[in-house]
């Protein structure tokens, strides 16, 4: 609903980090706990051309579209000012943000939140990056090494399997394991196609079983935080072209380009 500009940097510089990550991890508590462990089955076995007008995703796509804006939102608000110093300020709240959120297990959002900064856009902006304390480049690249793809995420899956509390899972991730289930395997085996394949769906119920028992674990909030909300879900961030417009490079050389996550 409206175009973001300084006043929603500032009430992000001014809203603290614990109080942020909170309303991240409620927004995407609501979206996970309305799906259905069987709408991730289906969200990989429907035809991807049906996904957008079926009503039976449309939990999994919203959740899918809100992981896509918040990352959006987190490289826009870091680039949105022009000057090195204001955009080590963002950089360091959002990188801040995203330690609390590991805290809270929600790694959903921090996956978003580190696609965002580990972005070619913000990647790139080693001025900035200079400006940032050593302490929080620390800490975040501790949450890199966890959600890093070496191994096949095992950090993160050590991670996941001991975070008994309240927790949200790295949907991508979740959903890349149900389709190497779903298409590694075939549902039908033995002379002509006789007998059902019951180890695929083993591990497909698996991996079911685990949502089911995330689920079983509620969040606790008392209430919401409405500036938070309408910070993250009315925010319209420009794409694109009109985007790269607008953005201007660290003055560390003369062939900085942008490259929009996607």
């Amino acid at each position: 609903r409206f175009r973001h500009s300084k006043v929603q940097w500032n009430q992000i510089m001014d809203t603290p980090h614990d109080d942020f990550a909170k309303e991240l991890t409620r927004i995407d508590w609501a979206m996970y706990c309305s799906i259905r462990p069987r709408d991730f089955v289906r969200h990989v076995s429907v035809k991807n051309t049906t996904h957008a007008h079926s009503k039976i995703l449309e939990d999994v796509n919203r959740m899918i579209n809100h992981f896509n804006h918040l990352s959006i939102f987190v490289e826009g608000m870091i680039l949105l000012r022009d000057k090195p110093k204001h955009r080590a300020k963002a950089l360091e709240k959002f990188m801040s943000i995203a330690w609390k959120l590991r805290q809270q297990n929600n790694y959903n959002a921090l996956a978003s939140v580190l696609s965002a900064v580990n972005g070619t856009a913000v990647y790139r902006l080693a001025l900035t990056k200079a400006l940032v304390p050593e302490e929080v480049l620390k800490q975040f690249m501790r949450l890199i090494i966890l959600m890093s793809t070496q191994r096949s995420h095992a950090a993160y899956r050590l991670a996941w399997e001991n975070s008994p509390a309240e927790r949200i899972p790295y949907l991508a991730l979740l959903r890349r394991d149900l389709i190497a289930a779903e298409d590694g395997n075939m549902t039908f085996v033995g002379p002509e196609g006789s007998l059902i394949n019951w180890k695929k769906f083993e591990i497909m119920g698996q991996i079911i079983i685990g949502i089911q028992k995330s689920q079983e674990r509620p969040f606790y909030f008392p209430h919401k935080n409405e500036e938070v909300m309408k910070l993250v879900l009315e925010t319209k961030i420009l794409e694109g072209d009109m985007v790269s417009r607008r953005w201007k490079p660290d003055p560390i050389g003369k062939n900085n380009q942008l490259t929009l996550f996607t």
